[in-house]
């Protein structure tokens, strides 16, 4: 076989090898724009369901209120003053403390989710290395770096790369 159609081969085997490592390096980007979309969609039914929980808990809250305030009004008491006050005053405080606590919680849940999608990306971005390392050593390795290699490379040619020539029976 002629040298310049095995290096030829060559070439477009380094040519196909980089193309697939390009295509995985682009389906790796595509699978990471899909888990950060789904991390952005889960924050956002985190946040819509903690508006669900606030709007419900300000309902009960509502009632409370409405309750107490026609139970004073049944017994003669004046809403906004004494034990009656007292009373609406920690309804409403231990709603703000719940609300707090269901914003804390939501904090909360938006970092561990935030968390896993920077390892997520700290993944991606070692894999992706490791993908371009791999392809780099594959490509350089296939050429000597010595006058000797160079020398042992150019015998290797001429025995057509280890291929076995036609009837040469080994």
């Amino acid at each position: 076989m002629p040298f310049y159609l095995l290096l030829a081969m060559q070439a477009s085997g380094m040519i196909i090898d980089f193309l697939g490592a390009s295509n995985q390096r682009d389906m790796m980007n595509i699978g990471m724009k899909l888990q950060d979309q789904a991390v952005e969609a889960n924050i956002m039914d985190l946040r819509a369901e903690s508006a669900d929980e606030s709007l419900q808990s300000m309902k009960q809250l509502r009632q409370n209120l409405g309750s107490q305030i026609a139970a004073n009004a049944a017994q003669g008491k004046q809403s906004g003053a004494g034990s009656a006050f007292a009373i609406s005053n920690q309804s409403i405080g231990n709603f703000n403390a719940d609300e707090q606590i269901r914003k804390l919680n939501l904090l909360g849940k938006e970092n561990q989710l935030r968390a896993g999608q920077a390892m997520s990306r700290l993944q991606h971005s070692s894999d992706s290395t490791k993908l371009w390392r791999s392809f780099a050593s594959r490509t350089i390795n296939r050429f000597p770096s010595s006058v000797s290699g160079w020398e042992a490379f150019g015998k290797q040619a001429g025995q057509g790369f280890g291929l076995t020539s036609i009837g040469g029976g080994g």
